[in-house]
């Protein structure tokens, strides 16, 4: 099921805001509840009952919990927890999704974080769990997908264009087919040669189909073009290369189309961010 279509249901599945739940709620569901508001010393930890242990989000941490919110309806009547890539499971990772985006101050996709839906164990289902659990890890860089532990809440994380946590500049190191090896960071005032440009979502890609490099490719000269203030014609393609950096199979396999879409140049280095800078302040054509 495509993003849109997802987007559609659960539009027509919510019938407005609840405090403290998410898209999905329901009376009558019953069993273990975890907690919102607090964190996690690993993330995708998902026991319940006495082995339950969540921490202060002011103590060490790698997962932080912003929404928890119940599976209703059919989705709350099979056997088992809903499967990866389920309708079920799909609505309450966008249900996350929109969730995150309120608590952070913007996608979570543009800074460096990751969303992770948490469900019951099979056990934890059987004894009639019916919770779904939100929570965003800190990750340590793009090219470094590991949790970097963290003593205070991402509340707000995004809210400011300084955030620290947004994505920037970069100095990449490519092999000899312009395949990414690296990605060191750098100042966007400093010399570099690449830079974060902004998010292309490949919402028409159907569910568990690879997203194409060809599409990642176009689609993120269209959000470049529009990060430097130009059209998307041959002059953005003449003088700069997109660098796509897709979802990860984790996140794929969860319903995530957001491909990370990066401008670098191989000449000179640059020296400033390229944002809304139009035709003259791009480096010569390659």
């Amino acid at each position: 099921m495509g993003l849109r279509k997802v987007v559609a249901l659960l539009l027509a599945l919510a019938t407005g805001p609840v405090a403290g739940c998410g898209l999905l709620t329901s009376e009558t569901a019953s069993g273990f509840m975890p907690q919102a508001g607090v964190c996690h010393q690993a993330p995708g930890d998902n026991a319940s009952g006495e082995a339950y242990r969540p921490v202060d989000c002011m103590e060490r941490h790698e997962a932080e919990t912003f929404l928890v919110s119940r599976f209703a309806g059919p989705d709350a009547e099979s056997d088992d927890p809903p499967a990866t890539g389920s309708d079920a499971a799909l609505r309450a990772y966008y249900s996350c999704a929109t969730a995150a985006r309120e608590f952070l101050g913007d996608d979570w996709p543009v800074g460096r974080l990751s969303l992770r839906l948490v469900l019951p164990t099979t056990e934890g289902w059987a004894a009639a769990e019916r919770w779904y659990r939100c929570d965003l890890v800190e990750i340590v860089a793009l090219d470094l997908y590991e949790p970097s532990p963290r003593a205070n809440s991402l509340k707000g994380a995004l809210g400011s264009p300084s955030s620290p946590l947004r994505h920037g500049c970069y100095n990449a190191e490519l092999d000899e087919y312009r395949e990414l090896k690296s990605l060191p960071p750098a100042s966007c005032t400093g010399p570099h040669r690449t830079e974060f440009a902004g998010i292309w979502r490949a919402d028409d890609v159907p569910y568990g189909e690879e997203i194409l490099s060809e599409e990642m490719m176009n689609g993120c000269y269209g959000v470049i073009a529009r990060y430097v203030g130009l059209a998307d014609d041959g002059e953005v393609r003449r003088r700069l290369l997109p660098l796509p950096l897709p979802p990860t199979d984790d996140d794929l396999a969860a319903g995530e189309t957001s491909v990370l879409c990066l401008l670098h140049t191989d000449g000179k280095p640059l020296t400033r961010s390229l944002a809304g800078v139009g035709v003259r302040g791009l480096p010569p054509r390659r």
